[in-house]
């Protein structure tokens, strides 16, 4: 056998009996796109809501649901509801009407420390409207003096046409803003 056919041969077969050389595939992966799956990205985002504080309602106000919303904007409907509780060591949020709408829950007085909370606040960005949720919850023993409850925030006027306010996951109302 010739010497110069032999070692090309044993050196086929010793590569092919390790597997040959390693090779990683470093090529990337194409990501195609299955038209056939209905896939769409979720609308929703959080609605930008800062919560107003320093507020009461007038004793004018009677409030008799037991959770009362208002969509405000302006501040000569906002003053006429809400009175300013300025001490010498709190801060009192003003809404901007200019850019801001504000959302107003309360309820009638209690004698039980009863607190309104926003559980969680979310705007469609397909459909442009947004849906807040609010919970109460109170103390179990009857207080001294009543205290009506009031939640206060403000939301961008952002040409939001429609706000969904929920008590929990019941639909309480719809407002309509202005265009």
């Amino acid at each position: 056998m010739n010497l110069r056919l032999f070692f090309p041969a044993a050196l086929t077969i010793l590569i092919a009996s390790c597997g040959g050389p390693s090779q990683k595939n470093n090529i990337p992966v194409a990501v195609t796109n299955d038209t056939a799956i209905n896939v769409q990205a979720d609308a929703s985002s959080s609605l930008d809501v800062q919560p107003l504080s320093g507020y009461f309602v007038k004793n004018n106000i009677k409030v008799t649901d037991s959770l009362t919303y208002w969509l405000i904007d302006n501040p000569a409907t906002f003053d006429s509801i809400f009175g300013m509780a300025q001490t010498m060591n709190n801060k009192i949020d003003r809404p901007d009407f200019g850019t801001q709408m504000v959302v107003a829950v309360t309820m009638p007085a209690t004698f039980y420390g009863t607190q309104i909370q926003l559980s969680s606040a979310t705007a469609d960005d397909l459909t442009n409207n947004a849906e807040m949720h609010f919970v109460t919850s109170s103390q179990a023993q009857k207080g001294s003096s009543s205290i009506v409850p009031l939640w206060l925030g403000s939301i961008p006027k952002t040409g939001k046409s429609v706000i969904k306010v929920y008590t929990g996951d019941q639909l309480a109302t719809t407002f309509k803003a202005k265009e």
